[in-house]
This record gives C-alpha cells, structure tokens and sequence, in this order.
C-alpha cells in the first residue's frame, strides 16, 4: 500500500480530486449552471457526424454511448469555464474567433444577391473575368546550368541565324526538360514552367520571327511565337457562379470587419508594451493597426 502511494500518477489523482472538492467547497453553489440540456438538434447533429464517418447510422448501443460521451463532454465543458480552465489557452481563442467569423459570414449570406447587384460587382471586377494569353510557340533554351554567358550566347545566335527556319533553328541551345514546340499554353501555364518573367516577356515579342533572349528560371530562350490569342472579357452569363461565389465572399469580408469595428468600440485596448525595447516604427505599426 505504501508502495502504490508513492508513485507519481497517484499523487497526480490524488491532487486532481482535492482540487475539484476544494473549488466545489468555495464555489458559489446558487450560481452554478447545474443543467445539461440535450435536445433534438444534439441528436441529429451527433446521428449525423456518425454517419458521415462511418456511412451508416449507429446502432442502439452506438447511439448510446454517443450520447453518454455528449453528456460528459458538456460536464466537462462547464466545469472548465467555472475553473477558468479556457484561459490564455491559444486553441481555444483560435477555435471561438473562427466561430464567430463563421456568424458573420453566415449572417453576410442569408440575402442572394439581385441581378443588378451583381452586374454591379461584375463591371468593378471586370479584370479578374478576363482569359489569359494564350501562345503556341518555339523556344530555345541557353541555360545558366550549362554557359557562362547564357544571355550573351543567345544574342550571338540571334545575330548569325535569326533569319534561319524553325527547322534549321532546332537543337542550336540547350536540351532542357520541356519541348522545343509549345502548343496553346495558357500564360499562366508557361509561368509555372519557366517562370513569372518569361510569361510577362511574351506579351511585347513579335509573331512569326525569332525574337529574345528572354530570360526564365532556366536561363534565357530564343522564342518564335507561331500563335497568340489575347485576353478577352467573359460574359457575367457565362461565369454566373463565379461571379455570386466572389461577391458573396467580398461581402462577408466586409460584414466581417464591420461586426469586428462595432464589437471593438466595447472594448479598451492596453497597448502595454515596453517600447525602449523595439523600433519606433514597429511600435508605430502596431498603435495604427490597433487604431484601425
């Protein structure tokens, strides 16, 4: 007996239950929330999470230990807000914050936008709605990997055969892991090939003749853009989900940081932070951000 005594994880117990019966003697008993209320929507919501796991609805004693685990959750639950067991916990900020950015956005959607609200948005918007460029072209790869001078030899190339055929063109660079013909490449695609820059680079080059170097995540490239397809509007017709999933997502945006300047009108901000301690900037940065 004494043995078991003085092992850790029996004083550990042993420290639990004396702090639960000393909090229970010194708490205010008539203010105590004493009542679980489990109802119809607890049902349905834990018949419904357990289905969603496991494709079938439990079985009696399934449903019954699921409402048992509820019931000592919710126990458990309210005991640790009477011990204040929630605060500075850093999960539990982050988990009610997001909860409340759930209502508002909850809120920000419960009235479909009209017809003249979204042409509205459209018109100021019309730039995200545009298609890309699209190219088929030749391009030669002059690769940092393999040249001193990628950029210098390209430009030699340039001068002695730019007036050579694409035939005669192929095989003059470098061999690289992408082909020599690319054919209806989005600009977007091209960039997640050889980078931002090459994609940009293609907007001003000629069609139809060997023009660079431009330069990409490889190197520089000789190019021959055969074909070129320029961005054009589409129609809110076309793109009608779009253009309401958009809207409904900048308008809780705007519902979120609305309900946060009237909620933070309640509350007096201590900005208590040593500022010999930091830049004048930074501590600047923060007293604007907080007075936002």
């Amino acid at each position: 007996m004494k043995k078991i005594f003085k092992e850790p994880l029996v004083h550990f117990i042993l420290l639990g239950i004396v702090l639960f019966v000393f909090y229970g003697l010194i708490g205010d008993k008539e203010d105590r929330q004493n009542t679980v209320v489990f109802d119809t929507y607890d049902l349905e919501n834990i018949m419904a999470s357990w289905e969603m796991q496991w494709k079938r609805p439990p079985s009696q004693q399934e449903l019954s230990n699921l409402i048992s685990q509820n019931i000592k959750q919710e126990i458990f639950y309210q005991e640790a807000l009477m011990m204040n067991l929630d605060h500075n916990d850093e999960i539990i900020k982050r988990r009610l914050a997001q909860k409340m950015e759930f209502l508002s956005n909850d809120l920000a959607t419960m009235q479909s936008p009209t017809e003249k609200e979204l042409q509205e948005y459209y018109e100021r918007h019309k730039e995200k709605y545009k298609t890309p460029y699209v190219y088929s072209l030749y391009q030669i790869p002059f690769s940092t990997d393999n040249r001193s001078n990628p950029k210098g030899d390209a430009e030699l190339i340039l001068r002695k055969h730019g007036a050579s055929s694409i035939k005669e063109m192929e095989g003059r660079g470098d061999r690289l892991p992408f082909s020599y013909f690319m054919n209806n490449l989005t600009a977007n695609q091209l960039a997640l090939k050889l980078g931002n820059s090459f994609s940009e680079a293609l907007k001003n080059q000629s069609l139809n003749q060997w023009t660079g170097p431009i330069p990409s995540g490889f190197g520089y490239h000789l190019i021959y853009i055969e074909k070129k397809d320029n961005p054009t509007y589409k129609t809110i017709e076309a793109i009608k989900s779009d253009v309401i999933n958009d809207f409904n997502y900048d308008r809780q945006q705007e519902f979120d940081i609305m309900i946060y300047n009237e909620l933070k009108k309640k509350y007096l901000i201590d900005f208590n932070i040593d500022s010999k301690a930091m830049d004048p900037k930074i501590i600047k940065e923060i007293q604007d951000a907080i007075n936002r």
